[in-house]
């Protein structure tokens, strides 16, 4: 399999995507309102590009850009052998170049990999966000149980299809389950390094959602996520309820003036 060509010298933004991921389409516009000038790669492309190179001073990536990292796509099933190596030899190149690049990187993989700390456990990626831990579940099999408690509980099948757990299930096992707050509603906040958005104008000031959604970026290591919160009906309680550390489209959207350019900006060399 050949290496592709190096992107053109005036290239200074790389969007690593898959190309159905409609981030595309849009971080490709606003490069062009600030006069950057970007190109979206897959991921198994992005990481035949780069080369690590070795020297008395560290690590140094060829070619060196500014990296914003979206979600590697699915294994393709059915794929021989010598595919899948080449796969999985591309995706360890591309960790090593997002990790030791010199230039601006969102989200820089670490040694946990592609999301730093976050990962598909709540509880985990809470204890490494520093904010508390809350119970969470888990469960092969949930035909015969129901909740454990009388709290209210959501649970979570291996779809990621989540509903209120009132009554055993028969759907996609495995399974999780959490405690949530009973009639909750939601808000979001879109964090960009060290600035952050709430995707609502409701007056929740006193829970300083912003500052602790930063908080939760900075000590997972990542630096662009949307933290989703849960609140009670009259907006007396907050919970941390999820950490998406690749913001969908449509959770970008109403707040995507503000972060478009703070991610151009969080990008510049």
């Amino acid at each position: 399999m050949s290496r592709p060509s190096l992107p053109d010298p005036g290239i200074d933004l790389l969007l690593v995507a898959d190309p159905r991921d409609p981030m595309a389409t849009l971080m490709t516009a606003e490069a062009r309102r600030h006069d950057r000038r970007l190109v979206a790669v897959t991921h198994e492309d992005a990481g035949r590009m780069f080369t690590i190179l070795g020297e008395a001073e560290g690590a140094r990536v060829e070619p060196d850009l500014p990296m914003l990292l979206r979600p590697a796509p699915p294994p393709v099933p059915n794929l021989d052998s010598d595919a899948r190596f080449l796969g999985g030899e591309s995706l360890a190149v591309l960790w090593a170049a997002g990790a030791l690049a010199r230039s601006p990187v969102l989200n820089r993989p670490t040694t946990r990999g592609f999301e730093a700390g976050w990962c598909y456990s709540g509880a985990i990626t809470e204890r490494r966000a520093r904010t508390g831990m809350a119970l969470e579940l888990y469960a092969r099999d949930e035909t015969d149980a129901g909740p454990p408690d009388d709290r209210a509980w959501a649970v979570e099948d291996m779809r990621g299809r989540t509903r209120r757990w009132t009554s055993p299930d028969t759907g996609d096992a495995p399974y999780r389950a959490r405690p949530v707050i009973e009639g909750e509603a939601y808000e979001r906040v879109v964090v960009v390094e060290r600035q952050a958005w709430r995707s609502t104008t409701v007056a929740l000031d006193a829970f300083d959602l912003e500052a602790r959604s930063i908080a939760i970026a900075r000590n997972l290591g990542l630096g662009f996520v949307a933290v989703t919160w849960g609140l009670d009906p009259g907006l007396e309680q907050a919970r941390l309820a999820r950490i998406d550390p690749y913001p969908r489209v449509d959770q970008l959207l109403p707040v995507w003036q503000e972060v478009a350019p703070a991610l151009i900006e969080a990008l510049a060399c």
